[in-house]
């Protein structure tokens, strides 16, 4: 009981924060529309293949925002504990009222981004109906930018390069998130359960390349969820998430629905 109140009081004090930097003026309010799709696929018993695609949208689901391509390859130490690498692909869109700004400061052009990723993930020990589970993600993030009226092959294309680090940024950013699951149609997490799941995700940026900007993002969830089996299941959400731009100062404040599916597929068995 003592731990459930401690990881309880730890959730509300992340959410009190959270709720104060969303305070924080100059400020910009937008709502997004996510899409995923998520599965780790056991390979051996230790081993298994981490995929994962996004589709997000900005003003509901007019126009274009992001999307995200992620692999990965998972380790298993035990039943509670894994460690995963894994690369990923993401392509960002001008969106929202940053981008209508003339001049914008931040996003007024698309960019790309290559990333290398490791991740640390631990189920906790579960307190009757609560399920717990913290996930620690180290990213090393490539930016490469050109304006969202050209591409690389249209005589318009104009690459923003770096005279000391050339045309691939690199950045770092250290993530971590806690989450809690509670089934509300059983008393235990099983077959055709309907479920709900709380999450706060912090992000701050990392390396002698930060400047005024520590604090990247925060993202805050709830979503009901319905398990088909213990290998798939679909969430209906809403998450907050709130970033800082490279300035310190602007900020913005997203208010964003989430739709994600996802399925295992376990390979042993073939």
């Amino acid at each position: 009981m003592k731990k459930l109140k401690l990881r309880v009081s730890l959730f509300i004090t992340v959410v009190a924060t959270t709720f104060s930097w969303a305070q924080t003026d100059p400020k910009v309010e937008q709502t997004n529309t996510w899409l995923s799709y998520n599965g780790n696929h056991k390979l051996t018993e230790k081993w298994a293949l981490h995929t994962e695609y996004q589709l997000r949208r900005n003003e509901g689901l007019k126009n274009p925002m992001q999307h995200l391509i992620r692999f990965g390859l998972d380790y298993h130490l035990n039943k509670d504990v894994s460690v995963t690498a894994g690369w990923a692909y993401i392509e960002t869109a001008a969106y929202g009222e940053f981008a209508e700004q003339i001049p914008s400061k931040f996003n007024n052009h698309k960019f790309n981004e290559q990333r290398l990723w490791e991740q640390l993930a631990i189920n906790h020990k579960n307190s009757g109906r609560f399920f717990f589970d913290s996930r620690f993600r180290l990213e090393q993030r490539w930016s490469q930018s050109f304006t969202n009226t050209g591409t690389p092959m249209s005589p318009n294309f104009a690459r923003y390069d770096d005279p000391e680090e050339g045309y691939w940024k690199l950045r770092h950013r250290a993530r971590y998130r806690f989450r809690v699951q509670v089934p509300l149609t059983s008393s235990t997490m099983k077959d055709n359960t309907l479920f709900l799941a709380l999450a706060d995700e912090i992000m701050v940026n990392v390396g002698k390349k930060v400047t005024a900007n520590v604090f990247d993002q925060n993202r805050l969830s709830v979503a009901l969820g319905w398990r088909f089996t213990k290998d798939s299941n679909i969430q209906l959400g809403y998450l907050n998430q709130f970033s800082e731009k490279s300035d310190g100062i602007n900020k913005e404040n997203n208010h964003t629905l989430t739709v994600g599916y996802t399925h295992n597929l376990d390979f042993t068995k073939k």
